[in-house]
């Protein structure tokens, strides 16, 4: 465009005050379209080739924080809004960098869309257009409703993510939570040290076929409650495998850390005095079963479930109450 900022300014003010000379097409299509602008909702902008604004609807000057009629500078409105934290939201720690580097993005397309969020909490969707000879159209849609709804859409995926890999009555792991830890241990490429703690509550079968169902799942509850308040240890996942079968997995715990969670663990059920009317004892017990393995793909880890299952079932035919590990330990102590 040629002619100075000035008198770019000057022309759109001179075709805005006669605009009311319906004599004149042009006057009138302008008139027309800057009340369409005006009642539009959206936040329209037109910069000249020096980046000086033009024109700009009463959103527009909302959105920026100035007055309305005045015609700053593109870079000047950043900075004013930065330095009041106002208008448009602008993180940076170099404003004079953040500033041209937006100034490297802008007319080099001739259409560009992108979001931007202002300090009054509205999202805008932006599109940009450049107009030969004519300047920089700016468009800022208010997304803000669709913006929350998708925000929202995407916490419930989260959340629904999480429910699927947590067992609503213990709230442990699941079977698909276990299956994402085993990805997750496959995918780190290394070779690491990690121990498997299988556990089952001792007569379960008959506790429910005595106490029924409800008083079941209270005890499932209790149980899992002092699993977990046991571990003590950052790099311990507890997990349901189902009914009353707990397995609890310890990143680059030694074989002896492993063992004294599982004692804690078993001596907190013996505290805890859980009452099971079928037992001799008449309370409730668990029988553990231990085992450590240097895992290194997916063979070795399901051998270290494996192992850990079949000490479980030591534990059982030696008398159950009691924690069963391997004899040779030495790769893992």
């Amino acid at each position: 465009m040629g002619g100075s900022a000035d008198s770019k300014v000057s022309g759109v003010e001179n075709v805005e005050s006669s605009s009311s000379d319906s004599s004149d097409p042009l006057a009138h299509m302008l008139a027309v379209t800057a009340c369409l602008f005006d009642n539009s909702g959206s936040a329209v902008s037109l910069f000249d080739d020096d980046d000086r604004l033009l024109y700009g609807n009463a959103q527009y000057y909302d959105l920026i924080c100035h007055a309305p009629g005045t015609h700053p500078l593109w870079p000047d409105i950043v900075r004013d809004n930065y330095a009041n934290s106002q208008g448009l939201i602008i993180e940076a720690d170099d404003i004079e960098l953040w500033i041209q580097t937006a100034l490297s993005k802008r007319r080099k397309q001739t259409y560009r869309q992108f979001e931007i969020d202002a300090c009054d909490g509205r999202w805008l969707l932006m599109t940009e257009t450049l107009i030969s000879g004519v300047g920089l159209l700016g468009i800022g849609v208010d997304i803000t409703q669709s913006k929350n709804v998708t925000t929202a859409l995407k916490q419930e995926y989260q959340n629904a993510l999480v429910k699927a890999e947590t067992d609503l009555l213990t709230d442990m792991g699941n079977r698909r939570a276990l299956e994402r830890l085993r990805n997750i241990l496959l995918s780190k490429g290394i070779h690491f040290q990690v121990a498997a703690l299988m556990i089952d509550i001792d007569h379960f079968k008959s506790y429910n076929d005595t106490l029924g169902h409800p008083q079941g799942d209270l005890c499932l509850q209790q149980v899992a409650r002092i699993i977990r308040s046991s571990l003590r240890v950052s790099e311990a996942y507890p997990i349901r495998l189902g009914g009353d079968e707990f397995l609890v997995l310890m990143m680059g715990a030694p074989l002896t850390l492993a063992h004294q969670i599982a004692q804690r663990i078993r001596d907190g059920v013996r505290h805890s005095a859980i009452q099971h009317p079928a037992k001799d004892s008449g309370l409730v017990t668990l029988s553990m079963g231990l085992a450590c393995h240097e895992i290194i793909d997916s063979k070795s880890l399901s051998s270290l479930l494996k192992d850990a299952d079949d000490a479980l079932y030591q534990a059982k035919r030696s008398g159950r109450d009691r924690i069963s590990a391997p004899l040779t330990v030495s790769d893992c102590v």
